[in-house]
């Protein structure tokens, strides 16, 4: 009987500390994203650096691209426009930010005429090439400048098409690609809801 019993606790540590494990190794490892999210510096349409930080209390909702695009950023601008402005009072829980990955041709004089036509609240973006590396890395965000040759300034970029969120500390979370604004706005809202709730897991 008492060999049952030992090995029923024995089991029981077992699971207790792999869980202990698995929720130590999985904090270290978003306080290890975040970190590296909180250093990047990229540079605003006023020329001015611009970190995660400056987001503040609010949620930033992400998109990467290039003014260039044919169609899957303007797209995307729009739907956050419309998403935002049919959410209320909850649109000051948001900042839309377009990081511009394509520096040879959108300045920040570029990005801002662009963004604006969108939203005027819109935050644009740009860096260098190494820094629009490192934070789309850190994203989880992907592209490929198609270029034919070093004078080509008609190529096109591919890149993701989703949007990401994430709160002034660097903690961040994907979106899925979303057909229109209606489903934009849901999907912010949850993530949202899912955001505040992992907050207060770890404090």
């Amino acid at each position: 009987m008492r060999r049952i019993i030992y090995i029923i606790c024995s089991i029981v540590a077992f699971f207790a500390l792999a869980v202990g494990v698995f929720f130590t190794s999985d904090y270290f490892a978003n306080k290890w994203e975040s970190e590296r999210l909180q250093a990047s510096i990229l540079t605003d349409t006023k020329g001015k650096p611009w970190r995660i930080s400056d987001l503040k209390d609010k949620i930033g909702v992400v998109f990467f691209g290039y003014t260039f695009c044919p169609d899957a950023c303007p797209t995307a601008l729009n739907d956050i426009s419309i998403a935002l402005a049919e959410m209320g009072s909850k649109r000051d829980l948001f900042q839309p930010v377009f990081i511009s990955v394509d520096p040879g041709r959108d300045t920040p004089e570029i990005i801002g005429k662009y963004v604006a036509h969108f939203d005027k609240s819109i935050v644009g973006l740009t860096g260098s090439d190494s820094e629009l590396k490192k934070i789309s890395f850190n994203f989880g965000a992907t592209y490929t400048l198609q270029k034919k040759g070093p004078k080509d300034q008609e190529y096109l970029v591919n890149h993701s098409a989703n949007f990401f969120m994430v709160t002034s500390s660097g903690q961040k979370l994907p979106m899925p690609v979303t057909k229109n604004s209606d489903e934009l706005q849901r999907v912010m809202l949850k993530v949202k809801d899912r955001i505040l709730k992992d907050n207060a897991r770890w404090q």
